[in-house]
């Protein structure tokens, strides 16, 4: 149940992305996210294992929408880039972008945490 609940925020925060589509909310939602789970996940390789969750999910995301994208081969070839790249280049920069916001709000939740820790051991 401990693992589960630690891995939460991060699945939670995987699946606004398909279930929202205005990006500005779910950017908003993925930083509130990770200030939320500050208060209750462990304090291990938060970074790290989200951006492992994201590369693997979008990477799967990726290969069974492929045909979606189809377009933007042309212009990685276009910009003298091989059109392989872009197998590379969706996933890793979907997993990089959620994980930098979730640790961006996991990172100010915890400054957070760390006021209110030291403001009550004054008193």
């Amino acid at each position: 149940m401990k693992n589960i609940l630690n891995y939460l925020p991060f699945i939670v925060v995987l699946l606004a992305q398909f279930l929202i589509n205005n990006y500005t909310v779910i950017l908003l939602f993925t930083i509130l996210t990770g200030f939320i789970a500050a208060f209750k996940i462990e304090r291990k390789r938060v970074f790290l294992k989200c951006f492992i969750i994201g590369l693997v999910v979008a990477t799967t995301v990726f290969l069974i929408y492929e045909s979606r994208v189809a377009y933007v081969k042309d212009l990685l070839v276009n910009l003298g880039l091989s059109s392989l790249f872009i197998y590379v280049f969706f996933p890793l920069f979907n997993a990089l972008n959620t994980a930098i916001l979730f640790f961006f709000g996991y990172k100010t939740g915890t400054l957070v945490l760390e006021r209110r820790l030291a403001r009550t051991s004054q008193i």
